[in-house]
């Protein structure tokens, strides 16, 4: 099996998890931000993440939350909306194949 586009994302939890539930199945949204370092140039990069799947229950099972540090697996995607000025817009969506909390708000686990 060939794997094109699979990226590893290590940021932080910018506000607590959305939690969605179907008749399809339960499925979570999370935003991240992952800090670049370029130089002497530091970006911060927001991420938005949506989980099902193995993905949504290693949110449920880690206890995600605003502050926590993660680690999410997954696939990149463009999606297309038309914001709220009727201008069509273009933002970049992680579809997580599976998510590790490696240190709680505040508090550094791991050296990531």
């Amino acid at each position: 099996m060939s794997i094109n586009n699979e990226v590893r994302l290590i940021g932080n939890v910018v506000k607590e998890p959305d939690i969605y539930h179907s008749e399809k199945g339960s499925f979570g949204k999370l935003r991240i931000a992952c800090n670049t370092k370029m130089g002497e140039k530091e970006d911060t990069l927001f991420i938005d993440l949506k989980l099902f799947g193995y993905a949504y229950k290693d949110l449920e099972y880690h206890s995600v939350e605003k502050g926590d540090k993660i680690v999410a697996y997954g696939r990149l995607s463009i999606e297309e909306y038309i914001d709220k000025n009727e201008i069509k817009r273009r933002e970049p969506v992680v579809y997580a194949n599976s998510l590790i909390k490696v240190a709680k708000k505040n508090k550094e686990s791991s050296s990531f």
